[in-house]
């Protein structure tokens, strides 16, 4: 046997794509006009605009790193 590890189950899934350049979305942030998407590119470039707008983020960008 040994210790099952469950993965953490992703909320945005492949086919999210980023709102500003149509890339694959690993960040979600949902805000008073509703929901966006982001790549890791366009969150880190727009991060502090969007931690305003945002009631809250769920933030996959873990994903990358394998």
């Amino acid at each position: 046997g040994g210790i099952m590890v469950k993965e953490q189950e992703r909320v945005i899934n492949i086919s999210d794509r980023c709102d500003r350049c149509g890339s694959r979305a690993y960040v979600w942030a949902n805000g008073i006009n509703g929901d966006l998407f982001f790549c890791a590119h366009h969150f880190v470039k727009h991060e502090s605009a969007i931690r305003n707008y945002a009631f809250e983020i769920i933030d996959e960008r873990d994903a990358l790193d394998g």
